[in-house]
């Protein structure tokens, strides 16, 4: 693969990771939000659901990222064999 690729690759994982990060955390706030202003609750809410949307965003950032990294070493492994395959039918 060029360079090119591979950084394209590497930037679409960052993009994604700091996506599953944020967006629990995002939810969260506007959840908490909702539960305040619309249904009268208390402001505690706002603490207990942000520090589980940042628990739940760093476990799918993290749980991405261990995926990720999987398939990209699958990737490496079937072309570190079709270029041995290559190599010996010359």
């Amino acid at each position: 693969m060029n360079p090119f690729m591979n950084a394209m690759q590497a930037l679409n994982i960052i993009i994604q990771s700091f996506f599953n990060l944020l967006t629990p955390i995002g939810l969260s706030i506007l959840g908490s939000w909702l539960l305040v202003e619309k249904a009268g609750m208390d402001g505690w809410v706002y603490a207990v659901l942000i520090i589980l949307g940042v628990a739940v965003g760093f476990y799918s950032m993290i749980r991405f990222l261990l995926s990720a990294l999987a398939g990209l070493e699958r990737l490496e492994k079937e072309q570190e064999e079709r270029a041995r395959k290559r190599k010996k039918e010359k």
